[in-house]
């Protein structure tokens, strides 16, 4: 089977599988560039392309490469597994200019029709994969379900959209393995100001309260309020930060604060949902307004910045139900974002520190308890070229930080940068359609992606943007 170039560098791969009930059948894989339809074709073109079929165990792996326009034989696999796929496009240098990632667990005998496509994108830039999200939302969260959606709720609907007013409970979703939007039929229990996710279970959380939803049965429970919590008002609004543990914390004092030009309540109280799904509170020892916040590894939950009063870091140890402040230095800034760079070591990056941008800092929150051996160490150089407040840090390899946070002020942009810690570069990565209001979710295919807000003129912006941090 040949299929048109355009758009495409890969015609068919041939994937016989074995094992189905009505006999053996050809799948053909498709690899596909998205809305970016000469991706492929950009300079450094792909010279040749690398696929690889893992099975879930790790038993079964096989791979298949050739140049464009070429023809892929898998040879015959076993239907009845899940497997995850991996696209390596390569320039005539063997450099990696196109990456590309499955979700993981695509049952080859449940695959409808003979297609199952891969989006795969440039390296190193945003890039939109098929499809779009049925409707947008502003300033909504969002979350990774099922480890194979990304999904939207609450915020509030954008101006202009074709459906109309948007439920704000209502649940629009981006599948990962068809490339594609859809819209629940029915409404959550509470428009989410917090989500957190436990496989196909929600946690949405609100000023009023918070529900638990089982999302493949379609059912409902109000979450009791723990003890310490005065109202779920206090860490409504504030990011989900998870713990390599299985536990999670809505950090309330991440709220984004008024010297970011958006109104924001401090708050000194964190959710802490265990992996059992059990609900306790933990407490600052000074209440926070545009906080950082961060998992680290050996060390807890480590929350910095956003109070002119109190120690510029407070740290929640295994087992902890309060934290504890360390002695640096008080940090006033509010909005930044914490990436963990270092064994032991976090950097704070963007945020606004007496209305223009704050340095991006190093800082080493498990130093010994003394004035002289905790002290942030600025990054002359590495600083966001704006004042960029609610920042999402994320840490990719080579010591490197994406920053994802909106302009300063009630209707920023949302902007993006590159920040090269080691070599104190900063460069900032465009969006493919900018807009303002939008999330940033880690996705279950190992990227980042980019989903929801309006676009400039107030029309809804419906494609999903992401970046493979490889």
């Amino acid at each position: 089977m040949k299929i048109p170039l355009l758009g495409r560098v890969l015609p068919a791969l041939g994937l016989s599988l074995l094992g189905c009930a009505e006999g053996p059948r050809t799948l053909t894989v498709e690899v596909v560039p998205g809305h970016e339809a000469t991706a492929f074709q950009e300079d450094p073109p792909v010279a040749r392309i690398e696929v690889t079929a893992t099975a879930a165990e790790g038993d079964v792996t096989v791979s298949a490469a050739a140049a464009p326009g070429g023809e892929l034989d898998f040879g015959e696999i076993p239907a009845e597994r899940a497997y995850t796929f991996d696209v390596r496009g390569l320039d005539a240098g063997g450099a990696t200019v196109v990456r590309g990632r499955s979700a993981a667990g695509i049952y080859l005998a449940a695959v409808t029709g003979d297609v199952l496509p891969l989006f795969a994108q440039r390296a190193g830039r945003w890039a939109r994969p098929p499809g779009e999200l049925a409707a947008s939302r502003v300033g909504a969260p969002g979350a990774a379900l099922a480890e194979r959606y990304l999904i939207l709720t609450g915020g509030a609907a954008a101006e202009g959209a074709a459906a109309g007013d948007v439920d704000p409970a209502r649940l629009d979703a981006y599948d990962l393995a068809a490339w594609g939007g859809s819209a629940s039929s029915g409404a959550l229990p509470r428009a989410a100001r917090s989500l957190v996710v436990r496989g196909d279970l929600l946690l949405t959380l609100d000023d009023e309260g918070a529900s638990w939803t089982d999302v493949a049965a379609g059912q409902s429970a109000e979450a009791s309020l723990p003890e310490g919590l005065g109202s779920f008002a206090e860490v409504a609004g504030g990011r989900t930060v998870e713990a390599s543990d299985g536990r999670s914390f809505v950090v309330g004092a991440t709220r984004t604060g008024a010297a970011a030009g958006v109104a924001g309540a401090p708050s000194d109280k964190v959710l802490v949902v265990g992996a059992d799904g059990a609900l306790s509170v933990a407490k600052l020892r000074h209440a926070r307004a545009g906080a950082a916040a961060v998992w680290v590894e050996g060390l807890g939950l480590v929350v910095a910045g956003g109070s002119a009063d109190g120690e510029g870091l407070e740290m929640l140890g295994d087992g902890a139900t309060e934290f504890s402040p360390r002695p640096f230095p008080p940090d006033a800034s509010e909005g930044a974002g914490a990436a963990v760079t270092g064994p032991g070591e976090i950097t704070l990056v963007g945020g606004v520190q007496g209305g223009a941008a704050a340095p991006t800092r190093r800082l080493a929150p498990g130093c010994a308890a003394s004035a002289a051996t905790c002290a942030a160490v600025e990054v002359e150089g590495a600083a966001l070229t704006a004042a960029i407040g609610g920042v999402a840090a994320f840490a990719l390899p080579g010591g490197r930080i994406l920053a994802v946070g909106s302009e300063a002020g009630e209707d920023g942009l949302t902007r993006s940068f590159l920040v090269d810690v080691a070599s104190a570069q900063v460069e900032e990565l465009p969006l493919r359609e900018p807009r303002r209001g939008a999330a940033v979710v880690p996705a279950p295919n190992g990227t980042l992606a980019l989903l929801g807000g309006v676009h400039a003129d107030g029309t809804p912006a419906l494609t999903i943007e992401t970046f493979f941090p490889e």
